[in-house]
């Protein structure tokens, strides 16, 4: 349909409705951890000195990697799983490692028997990253 100029902002046919688009400003991108494990405990804060700072170092794990976390979730899946918003443009999906499969192996590397990780008790060695859409099931709703 060609565009109208006399019609109210050229006409509702000069607009389609676009289900996925961004709000932030940026093109944005969910990346899910998947700890494997409980880590509801791990909320401890490094600058303290805590041993349970796990999601903190999480979050330093990112910024390692270049990103930052625009957005957070909760602790969803039995407390083992979280999701984080981070800028799309500053993923490599190009090179032969990927920024989620750096950021997967540099967040397996926080583990609690490593003496170079004294912040975190958990067992991080089996997480995983996952780049992931928003789609919430009615029934799967966190509150």
């Amino acid at each position: 349909m060609a565009y109208s100029t006399t019609a109210v902002a050229g006409g509702k046919g000069n607009f389609s409705l676009n289900q996925n688009f961004e709000v932030e400003g940026v093109d944005a991108t969910l990346l899910t951890v998947d700890f494997v494990v409980d880590v509801s405990a791990e909320t401890g804060d490094l600058t303290t000195g805590s041993t349970t700072a796990g999601l903190q170092m999480t979050r330093h794990a990112f910024e390692h990697q270049g990103l930052r976390v625009l957005a957070e979730g909760p602790l969803v899946d039995g407390n083992t799983q979280k999701t984080y918003m981070v800028r799309s443009d500053c993923l490599d999906t190009l090179s032969s490692t990927t920024t989620v499969a750096a950021l997967q192996a540099y967040i397996r590397t926080l583990d609690q028997s490593s003496s170079s990780f004294p912040g975190v008790t958990a067992d991080l060695t089996g997480a995983t990253v996952t780049e992931t859409k928003i789609g919430i099931l009615t029934a799967a709703a966190v509150s």
